[in-house]
């Protein structure tokens, strides 16, 4: 069960990613004017990091984070 968890964090905060690693791709499928590339890129990236900051990809990381470095007494 804990390994489907950390999977599902891991695909919560992968999607929230995706736009802003695939923008500049598709921006040069879409059109082939690297400016325009390069503005849809920027835009995907933005919606990215709006996406990064709402709270169920902020509680996916914090506990993908908890996962990685244990509390130490």
């Amino acid at each position: 069960m804990k390994i489907e968890v950390a999977m599902r964090d891991r695909l919560i905060m992968f999607g929230a990613a995706a736009p802003g690693i695939l923008g500049v791709g598709l921006g040069l499928l879409l059109t082939r004017d690297v400016v325009q590339a390069a503005i849809i890129g920027g835009v995907l990236a933005l919606i990215s990091a709006a996406i990064s900051l709402t709270p169920p990809v902020t509680a996916a990381r914090m506990r993908n984070l908890r996962r990685k470095y244990p509390k130490e007494d």
